[in-house]
């Protein structure tokens, strides 16, 4: 069985013992094609588990979200690079950790989430992206980033019982 470090607030790590559960990890060549056949076998892993499709439509949408982030944004112009993703079904919970060498967060740190009165703006004003960290924060439990050299390390989970 693989050792994940521990997300924040993961209860494994009060106790110091090992990941108790389910633990999958795959390495993604950072292109949109590689992140959605990653997601597809992640995926039918999860519905083999017998998790609720709710949690596994949150957990799709989240990792969609962080990978193809990464792929644009870490990794750019670059066409190349890797994420390694980690994951573990324990304690009502799916804990996940993205890690690449791509280019760090802006200023080191996760982006705000952006929110948008609707009431108050016409559609044609909205602008037309910048809606996948509300969505990202929206949709986890929790969610931690750091930057240590070279490596980004994304940190997240999702509830089970929601």
């Amino acid at each position: 069985m693989t050792k994940l470090a521990r997300a924040p607030g993961d209860p494994s790590a009060e106790v110091g013992g090992p990941v108790i559960g389910w633990c999958y990890r795959v390495d993604i060549g950072a292109t949109r094609e590689q992140v959605s056949h990653a997601l597809v076998r992640l995926s039918r892993e999860l519905i083999g588990l017998g998790l609720e499709p709710d949690a596994l439509i949150r957990m799709e949408l989240v990792l969609a979200e962080v990978l193809n982030n990464i792929v644009e944004h870490a990794y750019g112009d670059a066409g190349q690079g890797d994420i390694a993703l980690e994951a573990a079904v324990h304690s009502n919970t799916i804990w996940c950790q993205l890690i690449d060498f791509g280019r760090p967060m802006p200023e080191g740190k996760l982006p705000p989430a952006r929110r948008y009165d609707l009431d108050a703006m016409e559609v044609s004003d909205l602008p037309e992206g910048g809606f996948g960290w509300g969505l990202i924060r929206d949709l986890t439990s929790s969610l931690t980033y750091d930057r240590n050299g070279q490596e980004n390390r994304l940190s997240l989970s999702i509830d089970l019982d929601c």
